[in-house]
C-alpha cells in the first residue's frame, strides 16, 4: 500500500482508507465489537492506516471501537474524525432516520473535540473535520481561532472541513483560497463526481488535498445491487426513494465495459479512477468483509485506467451517462453494404 502526504501537516494517509461509519449501521450488517476490531486489524495488516468517522456514528460507538481496537498500535493509524452535529439530543422521524442540530459555537467544538479525543484514545486526534460547517462558521474567527488553540494544545494535528453532499460549490471555493485548511473531505465518484472533482483539482492547485468518501456511490458501483434490492431500516440507504436508485444503476449500466474482460473489477476500476483525480490523497472506501478488503487494497496495484477507457467515462459524464450507439462490427458492415446494393440493383 503507497502512501499520500496531506500538505504542511506531516501526516502520511495510504491510498485507500477505511470508511468506519458503516461499523455503526445496517449498511454491514448486524455485527458486534469483537467483529468489527478483527475487521479493523484485518485492514492495517494489509496496509491501510486511515481509518475514517464521525462523532456521530453510533452515537460515539465507533470512535470507542477504533480506540480499543489501535490502543496497542496507536503509532501505525491515522484516526480522522467529525464535530459539530448535536446527536445527544437528536430527535427520531422514523426509517431509521434522525434530526440533528449542528452546534459549531466555539466552545461546543472544543467539548466535543475533547469527547472524541478520550474515546479514541492517545494524546491527539490526527485529522479532526468540520462536519457540513456552513460558510458563516467557516470564516468565523472565533471558531478560527478555537482550531488553532486545540492544534497549539496538542489536541489536533490537522483541522479540515467535510463538505455536505449538495453544498454550494462555492463554499468549498472560498476555503480553498482562504488556505486555512489543509484539507477538504468531499464526494467523488463517476456516477457522483462533482463538485467534489472539481474541488479536489482546485486544492491541488493551491497546494492542499482533499479526502474522497463515497466512491462507490453509496455501493452501487460495486455491482451487487438490482432495482429490486431493499434496504434493512438501519441502512443508511433505506430513506432514500426509488428514484436514487433507478438513476444511480441506470448510470452504472453505462459502466459495464470497464470491468468486461479486464484486470479489475468495476469496484477497483471506481476506485482508481477517484483516486487518479489530481489532488485525492486517500480515497475512503466502506469495507465489510475480508474479501472486500482484498479487492480494494490490491487497487492501487493494478494498472492505470486506459486511456480509452477515461476518454469513454468523460463522454459518459458530458452526456449524462447516455451510452453511444454500439459501434458496428465488420460482419454487420458487410450487411448493410449488401443490403444497400441490393437495392439499387431492384431500382
Amino acid at each position: 500500500m503507497r502512501h499520500r502526504e496531506i500538505p504542511g501537516t506531516g501526516i502520511s494517509v495510504s491510498e485507500v482508507g477505511f470508511g468506519a461509519d458503516a461499523l455503526a449501521s445496517g449498511w454491514w450488517g448486524d455485527h458486534g465489537d469483537d467483529d468489527a476490531v478483527r475487521l479493523l486489524h484485518a485492514a492495517l495488516d494489509r496496509g491501510i492506516t486511515l481509518f475514517d468517522t464521525a462523532d456521530r456514528d453510533g452515537d460515539g460507538r465507533v470512535e470507542s471501537v477504533l480506540g480499543r481496537a489501535f490502543a496497542d498500535r496507536r503509532d501505525r493509524v491515522v484516526l480522522a474524525t467529525k464535530v459539530g452535529y448535536d446527536w445527544r439530543g437528536a430527535e427520531p422521524t422514523g426509517r431509521g432516520r434522525r434530526v440533528m442540530a449542528q452546534d459549531f459555537r466555539p466552545e461546543a467544538i472544543r467539548t466535543a473535540v475533547e469527547d472524541s479525543l478520550r474515546r479514541l484514545g492517545g494524546d491527539v486526534i490526527d485529522i479532526c473535520e468540520l462536519h457540513h460547517a456552513p460558510r458563516r462558521v467557516l470564516t468565523d474567527p472565533a471558531v478560527l481561532d478555537t482550531l488553532d488553540a486545540l492544534v497549539a494544545e496538542g489536541k489536533v494535528r490537522a483541522f479540515g472541513a467535510a463538505i455536505a453532499e449538495g453544498a454550494r460549490p462555492g463554499d468549498g471555493r472560498r476555503l480553498i483560497r482562504s488556505k486555512r485548511m489543509p484539507l477538504l473531505d468531499v464526494e467523488i465518484s463517476i456516477v457522483d463526481h462533482d463538485p467534489g472533482a472539481e474541488l479536489a483539482g482546485l486544492a491541488h492547485a493551491a497546494g492542499a488535498c482533499v479526502i474522497a468518501r463515497r466512491p462507490h456511490a453509496w455501493g452501487l458501483l460495486e455491482g451487487k445491487y438490482t432495482t429490486h434490492t431493499t434496504f434493512p431500516p438501519g441502512d443508511p440507504r433505506a430513506h432514500l426513494d426509488r428514484a436514487w436508485l433507478q438513476e444511480g444503476l441506470r448510470r452504472v449500466d453505462t459502466l459495464g465495459f470497464l470491468a468486461d474482460g479486464r484486470a479489475w473489477t468495476l469496484a477497483q476500476a471506481s476506485l482508481r479512477w477517484v483516486l487518479d483525480r489530481p489532488g485525492v490523497a486517500s480515497v475512503i472506501a466502506q469495507m465489510h468483509s475480508e474479501d472486500q478488503l482484498d479487492e480494494f487494497v490490491a487497487t492501487p496495484e493494478l494498472p492505470p485506467l486506459e486511456e480509452s477507457d477515461l476518454a469513454r467515462i468523460e463522454a459518459l459524464i458530458e452526456s449524462g451517462f447516455v451510452s453511444p450507439p454500439e459501434p458496428e462490427t465488420a460482419e454487420e458492415s458487410d450487411i448493410a453494404e449488401t443490403d444497400g446494393a441490393a437495392v439499387t440493383a431492384a431500382v
